[in-house]
C-alpha cells in the first residue's frame, strides 16, 4: 500500500470518524474538581469503540480518586506492535474543563451539533478532535493490514485539565514509557497545522504581599501607603527584570521573557484610608536560558532596597512554578519523522516553535524523553461554542496513519 491509499482509505471512514467524536462528547468527562463525574464512562466507550475497530490489546491502568463515584480515574492505553522495537507514544486526555455560562452556548454543550463543517460541543477541540484521529489513523493501519514502522502507543489519560495527578504523573513512575521513545502530545496547535513546539518557556505565578500602615486619608506621614510602594515597586520590578533578563530566543512568540502584572486585590472600600496592605500578582513566563530562581532572586534583592527605604515589609510566594523542560532538539527523530507525516498530507513544512504556556509534553522531557506537541486546531479551547474543524480531523487522522505507518508505506 502506498500513502494516497492510506489517506483514501481514511477519508472512507470520515462518516465514522465524525460520529465517533460526537458519540464521545456526549459522555460527560469534566473533573470532580469542577464538580464533574471523572472519565469512567468516557473511558468505558472509549474502550469499547477501540476493540470495535479491531483494536485488541487494550489496558486501563486507574488512579484511586474517592471524589469520584467508582473511586477511580481510567487511563487506557491502546497498543499495536511494530516492525521495530522502537515505541511511539500518542498521549491525548479525556477531561475537559466544564462548560461555563451555558447561556454563552449556540448549541447545548454536551449535544454536539454539525454546522457548517463545525463540530460544536465541549472538548470537541481540547482534547477530542486529536484523540479521535490519533484512534482511527491507528485503526486504518489495522484495518489495511498495514504494520506500523514501531510500536505504537495510544494513550487517553484522565485529569490533564486539573495537573495530571491522576493521569500523566500517574503514569510516568510506572515505567509505561522509557528514554528512547517518541512521544506526540497534541494539546497546543496552529489552524494551519504548520508548527511543531519543541520547547516551553518556565512559568511563574507570583503573589506578592506589601505591607504598611493604615492611617486616615488626612494624614498620610502618620502611615505608610502599601498601594503607592507596592505601585512603584511592580514598575521597578518589571522594569529591572526586563533589564536582567533580555535575551531573545525566535522559537517563541514573543521571543523574549515576559514579566507581567496581573492579578491585584482590593484593599479597602472606602476612599479616606491609606492602606497597610496591598496584594498583586505577577505572571512570569520566562525562557528557557534563565532560571527561575535567579528571575526570583532579582525580585527579592529590590524587594529589600524598598523595605529598606519605605519601611514596608515585602512577601514573595509562589502560586505556581514550573521551570523549563529540557527541549527537544529540532532534529529529533519524532520532529523529522512527525514533519514527514505532515507535509505528506497538506503540503506544507512545518516549523519548529517555543511555546509560553505550560503543556503536557513537559513531564516527558523532564524523564530525559523526547516529546513535540502538534495539532491543527481553530483555537476555541475552553471557549463557550468550542468547535473541531471536520477537516482538520480528517486531515490529522491521515497525519497520524502516515505517522504510524512509516517506512511501511510507500511515498505515493
Amino acid at each position: 500500500m502506498d500513502a494516497k491509499e492510506l489517506m483514501e482509505a481514511v477519508a472512507e471512514d470520515k462518516s465514522k470518524i465524525v460520529e465517533s467524536l460526537c458519540s464521545m462528547i456526549r459522555h460527560v468527562a469534566v473533573g470532580p474538581e469542577n464538580g464533574g463525574p471523572g472519565e469512567a464512562k468516557r473511558g468505558k466507550f472509549l474502550v469499547n469503540l477501540a476493540r470495535s475497530l479491531g483494536l485488541e490489546d487494550i489496558e486501563v491502568l486507574e488512579s484511586s480518586d474517592p471524589s469520584v463515584l467508582n473511586g477511580k480515574r481510567p487511563n487506557i492505553i491502546v497498543r499495536v506492535k511494530g516492525a521495530t522495537s522502537k515505541n511511539m507514544w500518542v498521549v491525548t486526555h479525556m477531561d475537559t474543563v466544564p462548560e461555563g455560562d451555558l447561556s454563552a452556548w449556540k448549541y447545548p454543550p454536551y449535544e454536539p451539533k454539525i454546522v457548517k463543517g463545525r463540530i460544536y460541543g465541549r472538548g470537541s477541540e481540547d482534547n477530542g478532535q486529536e484523540l479521535m484521529a490519533s484512534l482511527f489513523g491507528l485503526a486504518t493501519l489495522v484495518k489495511k493490514g498495514v504494520t506500523p514502522e514501531c510500536n505504537i502507543g495510544l494513550v487517553f489519560v484522565s485529569d490533564e485539565e486539573h495537573g495530571n495527578v491522576h493521569g500523566i504523573d500517574f503514569l510516568i513512575p510506572k515505567s509505561v514509557f522509557k528514554k528512547g521513545d517518541l512521544v506526540v502530545v497534541p494539546d497546543h496547535g496552529e489552524p494551519d497545522g504548520d508548527a511543531i513546539s519543541v520547547v516551553e518557556k518556565g512559568i511563574a505565578w507570583l503573589n506578592v504581599e506589601v505591607i504598611g500602615k493604615q492611617t486616615h486619608g488626612s494624614t498620610p506621614d502618620e502611615g505608610i501607603n502599601a498601594f503607592e510602594v507596592a505601585s512603584r515597586y511592580m514598575i521597578a520590578a518589571v522594569d529591572s527584570l526586563r533589564k536582567k533578563f533580555p535575551i531573545k530566543n525566535p522559537l517563541f512568540e514573543p521571543p523574549v521573557s515576559t514579566f507581567v502584572p496581573t492579578k491585584c486585590e482590593a484593599n479597602g472600600l472606602n476612599i479616606n484610608t491609606v492602606p497597610g496592605k496591598q496584594v498583586f500578582a505577577f505572571d512570569f513566563r520566562v525562557l528557557p536560558e534563565y532560571s527561575l530562581d535567579d528571575v526570583l532572586s532579582e525580585l527579592q534583592q529590590l524587594a529589600k532596597k524598598f523595605e529598606k527605604s519605605t519601611g514596608v515589609r515585602i512577601n514573595i510566594s509562589f502560586l505556581q512554578r514550573a521551570d523549563a523542560a529540557p527541549r527537544t532538539a529540532t532534529d529529533a527523530e519524532i520532529v523529522k519523522r512527525l514533519s514527514k507525516a505532515i507535509e505528506g498530507v497538506r503540503g506544507i513544512k512545518p516549523h519548529p516553535i517555543g511555546v509560553g504556556g505550560g503543556t503536557c509534553a513537559a513531564p516527558f522531557r523532564r524523564a530525559g524523553i523526547d516529546a513535540v506537541v502538534w495539532s491543527t486546531i481553530p483555537g476555541t479551547a475552553h471557549d463557550a461554542n468550542e468547535y473541531a474543524k471536520i477537516e482538520d480531523l480528517v486531515a490529522d487522522t491521515k497525519v497520524y496513519a502516515l505517522l504510524f505507518a512509516g517506512k511501511n508505506v510507500k511515498n505515493g
